[in-house]
């Protein structure tokens, strides 16, 4: 995989919270595209067979995909 990773940096526009995670250990990487998980929380719609919206893990704010 050529070009930078994703470093995950994200913050909850309600409460300010850091969804940055853990990070992925480095020979795994490139399988995600990023250097660390995220904290958000993906609310899956089975009928439309996506994430539709995103969860704050701390707050519980949602937000639109």
């Amino acid at each position: 995989m050529s070009g930078k990773l994703n470093d995950s940096v994200e913050f909850c526009d309600r409460c300010g919270a850091d969804f940055q995670g853990e990070p992925i250990p480095e020979k795994s990487q490139h399988l995600f595209g990023a250097t660390h998980f995220s904290r958000k929380i993906g609310i899956y719609d089975l009928v439309k067979d996506r994430t539709v919206e995103y969860q704050c893990p701390d707050c519980g704010h949602t937000w639109k995909r």
